[in-house]
């Protein structure tokens, strides 16, 4: 199962290799970017709130001269889990690779745009940067680093759900999360891009038949149980998220992030599964307002 513990998610920066066509970083934003001295400082005191996972991430962190040793930092701090967040271009190179194994990193979160290298194109620019990314998760498969691989959920992907896990199952990966496009700042521009769950469902609910057919995990996140009602046991239970994100200019708790599910109409309060629910992201109420929110009736 995809571990969850008490995280410091790490935002390293926002300066990235790639500019992905649903991506919230507007210009401005990347070249706002911590210090290592800010992120080693940070790691510090994660350590000492007693957080014991953290995730490097950006913006793109594997462009980072100062990762490998922050990594190593964050080991020899006592963090049990150490996750790279990345687009997964850098480990194409086997040296890249070893030196984060080596430095302690064991968890390796790979943003997936697609199923071939037309949607890559499309997405992230180049078509090459599918071959990257196979050519990179071969190199952990083959170190039997543990790998997630981060599905966006869009306009243009949702349909080929199955065919990106299929894809990317046969290549080694065996953990898969479902995540929704956020209309948050440079992509608040694009509002076409997030789709209403009632049009995506089949094909989130062939995802996870393709994940229960190959025996892998395939979650889902920022989707309330009741508007994917058929599998309750696909949705990432937002209580095991106690994250503390730290970020270029600001520190705070992922339950209370506009970029999360934490919201809750009032029909939500006559819902059997309020206790466990994670609520609805902002973005898309205000987009598409509660019509998808169906109270569940106690059994």
């Amino acid at each position: 199962m995809i571990e969850t513990d008490h995280l410091l998610d790490l935002i390293m920066g926002f300066a990235c290799n790639v500019e992905c066509d649903y991506c919230t970083m507007t210009r401005e934003m990347r070249s706002r970017n911590l210090t290592s001295k800010d992120v080693a400082n940070a790691l510090r005191e994660g350590a000492r709130l007693g957080l014991g996972a953290v995730s490097f991430g950006g913006g793109e962190p594997t462009i980072r001269k100062d990762l490998v040793p922050l990594v190593a930092l964050a080991r020899d701090l006592g963090y049990r889990r150490i996750k790279i967040q990345s687009n997964g271009l850098m480990y194409a190179y086997p040296d890249f690779v070893d030196r984060l194994l080596r430095a302690g990193a064991n968890q390796f979160n790979i943003s997936v745009m697609g199923r071939d290298r037309a949607m890559y194109r499309s997405i992230m620019g180049e078509e090459r940067h599918f071959d990257l990314v196979v050519e990179g998760i071969g190199q952990l498969v083959r170190r039997d680093a543990r790998i997630v691989a981060d599905v966006i959920m869009k306009s243009d992907t949702w349909a080929r759900l199955p065919d990106t896990i299929g894809t990317f199952a046969e290549l080694g990966v065996e953990h898969f999360v479902l995540w929704l496009v956020s209309l948050t700042d440079r992509n608040r521009d694009n509002p076409d891009s997030l789709v209403p769950i009632s049009t995506m469902r089949p094909g989130i609910y062939a995802a996870f038949e393709t994940g229960r057919r190959r025996g892998i995990e395939v979650l889902s996140r920022h989707v309330p149980v009741c508007m994917l009602p058929d599998f309750p046991q696909h949705i990432w239970d937002v209580h095991q998220d106690h994250v503390l994100i730290v970020t270029p200019g600001t520190t705070f708790w992922l339950r209370d992030s506009r970029i999360t599910a934490n919201t809750f109409v009032a029909k939500c309060d006559g819902c059997a599964a309020r206790e466990t629910c994670l609520g609805v992201r902002r973005d898309y109420l205000d987009r598409y307002g509660d019509g998808e929110v169906e109270p569940i009736a106690a059994q």
